[in-house]
């Protein structure tokens, strides 16, 4: 599973600590409305019924102190004229909740009162509603008592929506973060661009030095880092140039000197060994021109790459087949890709005695191999194979192996193209070298 970037993971961690809070203060205020039976209820018939007879009973100059007695925290009782304010009655038929009303006051006119502006926001809880009704019964002289609910029942309301509208604050927060989080990450983004691109191409060009001062700073770091090893690798490729130079020179006086040779067996032998100078000096330099010099990529017949190049090997002799290969085209530079196939081919025939390649598609990927059954690599030399000059060999005779440069070459050439390279224990024993190409 891929991994979260670093503003997602701060924008996580802020809408996770946001809801957990909102959910603990949910939590303890639905606490506290299940103590007080949730939400607001109508009392029971009953309750009203001797409430209203009360009254009526009671001379009006002492029922202000009636009403005082029954008045709680989650029901309201109140006498007033008509509709109260902020209240209107409910029209059409009467509600089948009031029928059990109406028969326990004994004919006493009912109503239902509701806002006169209606509410836009209800909160919910369990699948009910907070109350926002009334219930209106006459009295025997003409005035009405009213049981709407209590003020700490519009209290737990209000509490409930500042609860949802903390939620929806903190959740608009953490897209504020995430935003800001976001932009001063992908100044980061930009410079592990531009390292990958450095790394697979010395002359890419300089970072842009923008963004905020931290950026910048990096950028700047990074562009003066990119120069030095940019001199460096020049230094380095004008002194390789300059010793090639000067050892071709001696190469060239030492094959006139060989050809003074009498004896046709040292003269051979002579021979042979400068022209593997010869060969050293080449891959050395391939090597380090391979490093900075970038590659020029083109869509490759790789079937057709490969038909060729076993059927050159077998003429020469060497048992090197074709496994199977399938059609496709990948892009690379021709004359690297055909260097990197001669490499490992050259190293199955000297190491395994044989090689089998082949090319198959895997998934979103070319998969480019070269099989032999040879005795493989040790866990030792496993770790440094693409090491340059590392040879599995140890007695660096060149009638038992090469420069130890092989691998080195074809792993710097497949960076160029942005392919990569392994090796892996064949089944059964030996090498299968891997060359894996993007698709697309």
């Amino acid at each position: 599973m891929r991994r979260l970037g670093l503003a997602n993971r701060l924008t996580l961690t802020l809408v996770l600590v946001v809801v957990a809070f909102q959910a603990i203060s949910v939590l303890g205020l639905m606490a506290l409305q299940q103590q007080d039976q949730d939400e607001w209820r109508l009392p029971v018939p009953v309750r009203i019924a001797a409430a209203a007879a009360a009254l009526d009973r009671t001379p009006s100059a002492r029922r202000d102190d009636l009403l005082v007695a029954l008045n709680g925290d989650a029901t309201r009782f109140f006498i007033t004229d008509g509709v109260p304010a902020g209240y209107r009655q409910r029209g059409g038929a009467l509600p089948v909740l009031l029928r059990s009303y109406g028969a326990a006051l004994e004919g006493r006119d009912v109503r239902l009162l509701v806002p006169e502006e209606r509410r836009r926001f209800r909160p919910r809880f369990q699948g009910r509603r907070t109350a926002v009704y009334a219930i209106s019964v006459a009295l025997e002289d003409g005035q009405r008592l009213v049981v709407a609910p209590g003020l700490g029942q519009r209290r737990r309301g209000v509490a409930m929506a500042a609860l949802v509208f903390n939620l929806l604050v903190g959740l608009a927060a953490a897209v504020l973060v995430w935003r800001t989080v976001q932009r001063a990450t992908r100044d980061l983004q930009v410079i592990a661009d531009a390292s990958d691109r450095f790394a697979v191409d010395l002359g890419a060009p300089p970072m842009d030095e923008t963004g905020h001062a931290e950026a910048r700073r990096v950028a700047s770091a990074f562009n003066r880092m990119r120069a030095r090893i940019q001199a460096l690798m020049g230094e380095r490729m004008r002194m390789l140039a300059a010793a090639a130079h000067d050892l071709k020179t001696l190469m060239t006086r030492l094959r006139l000197r060989v050809a003074l040779i009498e004896d046709a067996d040292q003269r051979a032998r002579a021979d042979r060994d400068v022209a593997l100078m010869a060969t050293l000096i080449e891959d050395v330099l391939l090597v380090a021109r391979g490093e900075e010099r970038p590659a020029v990529l083109v869509p490759v017949d790789v079937e057709e790459l490969l038909t060729d190049l076993v059927s050159e090997r077998a003429a020469l002799g060497q048992a090197v087949s074709l496994g199977r290969v399938e059609p496709g085209r990948v892009q690379g530079d021709v004359v690297a890709l055909r260097r990197i196939v001669e490499n490992l081919v050259e190293n199955a025939v000297v190491y395994g005695g044989s090689a089998e390649v082949s090319f198959q598609r895997d998934d979103d990927r070319w998969r480019l191999a070269v099989v032999d059954h040879g005795p493989g690599l040790t866990a030792a030399f496993a770790d440094r194979a693409f090491e340059p000059f590392a040879r599995g060999e140890a007695s660096r005779s060149r009638a038992t192996g090469g420069s130890g440069l092989g691998l080195s070459i074809a792993r710097s050439l497949a960076q160029q193209m942005g392919a990569d390279i392994r090796l892996e224990t064949t089944p059964g024993g030996g090498v299968t070298a891997l060359v894996l190409f993007r698709i697309g």
